[in-house]
């Protein structure tokens, strides 16, 4: 009777040692997954951030196009002050070139200012991907170990079964 519960006992061992490392290897396998996306989505942020044209943000062309608009009404306005005052047309063409290089101007500050945030955001993203990639390592590290447990454990549950058979 000990011999059969020996057995069994190293069989069980066995069987017991491979279901656990199939469902801790499936629980590693999610998880690399799920890294794996993530590490993906940062990469991808991070290249359209990078990749973006400062200027061409939503509240930097609303802000270049008002600017142009008040400009361009200062213009309306210097000339026809002109008209009626007698000046002449080069003063209004120095208002324009005036207006024209303060919108340059400002467009060249938002340039400088989405460059600053744009490089940034890529440091801010490169350290996520660090951290994500070492998450991976990690996680695959963590797995080798308990396979090899794992196999430890199934081959201690075969020793013990091959001890108790009557040879």
């Amino acid at each position: 009777m000990g011999l059969i519960g020996g057995i069994l006992g190293g069989v069980a061992s066995t069987v017991g040692g491979i279901f656990g490392a199939n469902a801790a290897n499936k629980g590693y396998q999610q998880q690399q997954e799920m890294f794996n996306q993530r590490l993906s989505e940062v990469k991808a942020h991070r290249d359209k951030v990078y990749y973006q044209d400062p200027t061409q943000t939503a509240e930097n062309q609303a802000a270049a196009t008002q600017a142009q608009n008040l400009l361009d009404e200062q213009a309306k306005r210097a000339r026809a002050t002109a008209v009626v005052s007698g000046g002449t047309d080069e003063s209004v063409a120095l208002q324009k070139q005036a207006g024209a290089a303060t919108v340059g101007n400002m467009l060249q500050q938002q340039a400088a200012q989405g460059a600053a945030k744009k490089e940034q955001a890529y440091q801010d993203a490169e350290k996520q991907v660090d951290a994500y990639t070492k998450y991976l390592a990690d996680s695959k590290l963590q797995q080798a170990l308990g396979k090899a447990q794992a196999i430890t454990q199934a081959v201690g549950g075969l020793s013990q079964t091959a001890s108790n058979l009557p040879w």
